[in-house]
């Protein structure tokens, strides 16, 4: 019964760490490129940079430390046109490097 228990609980570890692998199937590095290419007009994009060029646009850092931020609303953010974001065509790698990028930025991470 105690293997069973752990295998339990082994599967339940693999499920969540592969969730977080899907969510983060970009190059953070990458990303920081493509960030600094596209973003840092608007968005202080690395951390430590002391405020973002438009003070209207969070930084990079306070998106990723927003509770209940993760990939799938970062996504759709850099996809779907909505109010004060410029109009710009970002490939899928480079979408998903970008919030491969910001969510690195987390701070338990």
């Amino acid at each position: 019964m105690e293997r069973v228990i752990w295998f339990v609980a082994f599967l339940a570890l693999s499920v969540a760490a592969g969730d977080v692998r899907a969510q983060m199937g970009g190059n953070p590095r990458d990303g920081l490129t493509a960030a600094q290419q596209v973003c840092s007009g608007c968005h202080a994009v690395r951390a430590g940079q002391a405020s973002p060029a438009n003070s209207k646009s969070p930084n990079f850092v306070e998106l990723a430390n927003t509770p209940g931020v993760t990939g799938t609303p970062l996504l759709m953010a850099l996809t779907a046109p909505h109010a004060g974001m410029p109009t710009f065509k970002l490939t899928a790698a480079q979408r998903d490097n970008i919030v491969a990028y910001i969510l690195s930025l987390r701070a338990d991470e």
